[in-house]
This record gives C-alpha cells, structure tokens and sequence, in this order.
C-alpha cells in the first residue's frame, strides 16, 4: 500500500473468483483456517520460489519490472530545465496548456478532490515540480535541517542544479490519464472523505507527522476488517484508495520532508493477503501508486512479516536498486518499540490504537476530517 511495498502487492492481488491461481505450499500450512507461512509459492501450476518464475507470473499480474525500475522517472534528452520552483510552475502551466489545445485531454481536474483539501490546481502542479526534484535533494548539513531519524529527509538542491519540468509533465499527464481511466468511479457522488469514510473505517489506516516533520503513513492489517472488505465494490475500494493517495501527496511535509510508510502485516495469512483485493483494483492501485502518483518515500518500514511475504520481498529485491533496497527497514519481532523510536522518533508520533507499539496520538490528520 506504499510505492514499495506495493511491489508485493503485485504478487498479492488476485479475484476471489479466480481463487486457484496463487496457492502456497509447505510444511507450514493450516488448510483448515487457510493460512499458510509457505516454503514455495505457486501460480497456477508454476512454481514461483525461482526467480524466473516469478518474474514470469509478476508480468502476468498485469505489469512488469520496468514499471518498478522507471517508478522514480527519467531525465530524456531535451527536457525542459528550470532554476526556480516559481518559473518552473510557469513552465508547467504552459506545458498542460499547450497539451490542452493541441489535444484532446482533459486538463480540468475536475475529479481531483481539491475541495475537501482545501488545495488548488497549482498545488496540484507544485507536488509534481517537487517530485520531479527529490532526486536532485542532498544530505546537507549547513543547510541547518537535519534528521537522524532512519531514512533521513529532503535537502533542498544546490544552486547548481536545475529543476526538470519535463520530467514532473510526464508524470502529471500519467496521473491525468490515470484519473480519466476511473473517472466514472470517482463522480456522482464527488469524491470527499464524506462518500469514503464508510470504506475507510473498514481499513486501519492512519497518517501523522514525526519528529522530523515527514508525513507517516501508519497501515495495520491486522485490524483490517477482511470479510467486510471483500464484501466492498471495486468502485468503493478504489475511490477510498484514491482518496488517500490525495491527502498524501498534497500533504506539503510529504513533499519538502518525506514520506515513510509503516505497514504492521500482522503475520497476517498467506491466503487473506492474497484474496483481500479483486485483481483489477490492485493492479489499478498499484500502477497508481507506482507510477502515477508524485509519492517517493524515505523509508517503508515492514513490521511482523509472515514467512511468505519475506520470499517474496526477496526474490523482488534482485530486481531492486540500491536506493529502492536502502528504502527498506525490516522490524525483528521484540524490536517494535526500539525501531520505532528511530523511524519515527517515538511514541508522541505513533497513533494510540496501531500495532503493539505505544503511540500516543489520539486524533491523527485522517480523523481531522471526521
């Protein structure tokens, strides 16, 4: 549910009519309560524990691994280049104006929900100028905005360097066509947290700032209520999904700090991981997620892995850079409370009701909505 943890949701969603396709096997498994820790992995017939295997089934699932490798995008030659956020916003408005008349796209965000967050189209455009610049941020120490905390934050470029404009149009126009593919999901009624709450209450989700003033996203499967999810409509899912997908990217912190994801699987079940999601919304959601929304985090911490999901993080991880891998922080059972005092500098940063960890946090920027 995060840009990288994503990635193995890509091996996860699956329909629930299509409830052979992924099986696990091994010593581990309980058939009579479906839950499996397995020492192979299977789709269809196919053994997926190799790596060719499952690279196979991951291109099946309805993506491939240059989707994962290009999630940060690229410089391409000719690119647009600025020295300054506000010409640079210039440039943008130019670049989506210009596609405008000389096309048929539909530039007018108008299932964007900029309303119920209090934003504009200019914010919009800004959080993909900021993307297109992560890669260009330092670890700076005179710049006075320091974080010792796992993952670190965002430093501004130097003066040197230039802001491609190119780069953060061709990941606007991806979330324009994006948006457009499931626009008759997102209208009528318009997307506010009003229409999604009822499908957000079934999730335990929840969102925060930390000592460093990064934005966290807080995930606990373990307080997922699966049955009542299964029982929700792709429609429902997917508007809940881009809902949230908006109130993080828009989060200013998110851009100029950083986004971490602490996803807590609670050792959830093999086989309720893998039916949790029709398989046209995770692919949507995930190709929204990695290649659509302008979302990098600094760090995407995974607590109580289940056995099955350590095999599948490494076998993804042979097709990983340095700088994905670097991103990745496992949390050793009994290690909880310590690791989450250096991810996210305790427990006055952590919601009271996630995982097992002492968190403090009473009302988080979600519930700001209710």
């Amino acid at each position: 549910m995060s840009r990288l943890w994503s990635l193995l949701l890509i091996l996860a969603v699956t329909s629930s009519h299509n409830n052979n396709f992924i099986v696990a096997k091994g010593d581990a498994c309980d058939e009579s309560t479906s839950t499996c820790e397995p020492s192979e992995i299977y789709v269809g017939d196919e053994n997926m524990s190799s790596t060719w295997e499952f690279m196979n089934a991951f291109s099946r699932l309805g993506t491939n691994i240059s989707v994962v490798q290009g999630a940060d995008g690229k410089e391409m030659k000719g690119d647009a280049y600025a020295t300054e956020v506000d010409e640079a916003l210039k440039m943008l408005h130019v670049m989506v104006k210009d596609s405008a008349a000389t096309s048929d796209e539909d530039w007018s965000f108008s299932t964007t929900p900029l309303n119920d967050f209090g934003k504009t189209i200019d914010d919009i455009l800004l959080a993909f100028i900021r993307w297109s610049m992560v890669d260009n941020y330092h670890d700076n120490p005179e710049d006075g905005n320091s974080c010792t905390l796992i993952g670190g934050i965002n430093h501004p470029p130097s003066e040197t360097e230039k802001i491609n404009v190119s780069k953060a149009f061709r990941r606007l126009t991806a979330y324009q066509h994006w948006m457009q593919s499931v626009s008759p999901d997102l209208q009528d009624p318009p997307l506010t947290f009003q229409s999604i709450k009822s499908t957000l209450s079934i999730f335990s989700l929840h969102v925060s700032h930390d000592e460093c003033e990064r934005l966290v996203w807080f995930v606990n499967l373990g307080k997922t209520d699966l049955a009542n999810l299964k029982s929700q409509s792709p429609r429902e899912t997917t508007r809940m999904f881009v809902w949230i997908a908006h109130l993080l990217f828009l989060d200013e912190k998110a851009q100029t700090k950083g986004l971490i994801v602490v996803d807590d699987m609670a050792d959830i079940g093999f086989w309720d991981y893998m039916t949790m999601l029709p398989i046209q919304v995770g692919i949507s959601v995930d190709r929204f997620l990695i290649s659509v929304t302008p979302l990098k985090a600094k760090n995407v911490v995974l607590m109580h892995r289940p056995k099955w999901a350590e095999i599948g993080y490494s076998l993804l991880s042979w097709f990983l850079t340095k700088k994905m891998k670097n991103r990745v922080t496992m949390v050793e059972k009994g290690q909880e409370n310590d690791m989450m005092e250096k991810v996210v500098g305790g427990a006055k940063f952590i919601p009271i009701d996630f995982s097992d960890v002492e968190g403090l946090i009473s009302k988080d920027i979600i519930a700001q909505h209710y």
